[in-house]
């Protein structure tokens, strides 16, 4: 019975030690620096000013960038990533669950980036998506969100002060249409890439401004224009 008894309290702490030593360690840049494929960390803290990190493979739970500096996930795979102050998280490959732009900090999601939540909140938070896929993208606070490409799978949320400003033209809004409450805004974005997203709900389409292509403004402002002489030329008649 002893001998069962040690046996089973040695392999509980041959387990209990195998898991903490499992648990990854913490990393701080203060300068710049990389990581590399097959690094594993828990959290990774980056500040000061012109600090600039490059994630070139890996896996981090989490990354907090302060200050005025900068992270650039090419690739590798990362939990939770947000970008404080005025710091900026550049996403153009590997895979990326959560991705928050708080506070005025910024966030780019381009290219090959992959990010499932990607959001834009409290003061003056900014998403940039030129291209990649996220499946659900959202504002809330004051934050805003300026879309020009990319994929977004699942829906668009906008609450509070946020806003969304989507460039492109073609736009048409079907408030019956879609997976969610919100409708559904199909168009196309100014490289002539089709696009189809659905609204979470009804609130935010009135969260959301559409940027025509520059060459429907200037054909509008000369109609406008033309509209204008013709009304001129009859009244002096």
């Amino acid at each position: 019975m002893k001998t069962k008894i040690c046996v089973i309290i040695t392999g509980v702490l041959l387990f209990t030690a195998t898991r903490l030593a499992a648990v990854p360690e913490d990393k701080i840049f203060t300068s710049s620096g990389q990581i590399l494929p097959g690094e594993e960390w828990g959290n990774v803290y980056i500040y000061n000013d012109y600090t600039i990190v490059d994630m070139l493979g890996g896996n981090v739970d989490s990354i907090g960038t302060y200050d005025a500096s900068m992270v650039n996930v090419i690739d590798g795979s990362v939990n939770t990533l947000e970008a404080h102050e005025f710091s900026t998280a550049n996403v153009s490959g590997g895979y990326v669950y959560t991705l928050w732009a708080r506070d005025s900090g910024t966030a780019n999601l381009s290219d090959m980036g992959s990010v499932v939540s990607l959001s834009a909140r409290g003061s003056f938070g900014k998403v940039n998506m030129t291209d990649g896929t996220t499946e659900y993208l959202r504002a809330g606070d004051s934050g805003t969100i300026n879309l020009h490409g990319g994929i977004v799978s699942e829906y668009l949320n906008a609450w509070d002060f946020a806003t969304v400003y989507i460039y492109g033209y073609g736009f048409n809004y079907d408030p019956s249409a879609g997976n969610w409450n919100g409708g559904q805004l199909t168009g196309f974005y100014l490289d002539d890439t089709a696009f189809t997203i659905d609204l979470y709900d009804a609130q935010t389409y009135n969260h959301i401004n559409l940027i025509p292509e520059p060459a429907t403004v200037l054909l509008v402002s000369l109609g406008s224009l033309m509209l204008r002489r013709r009304r001129n030329n009859k009244a002096i008649m």
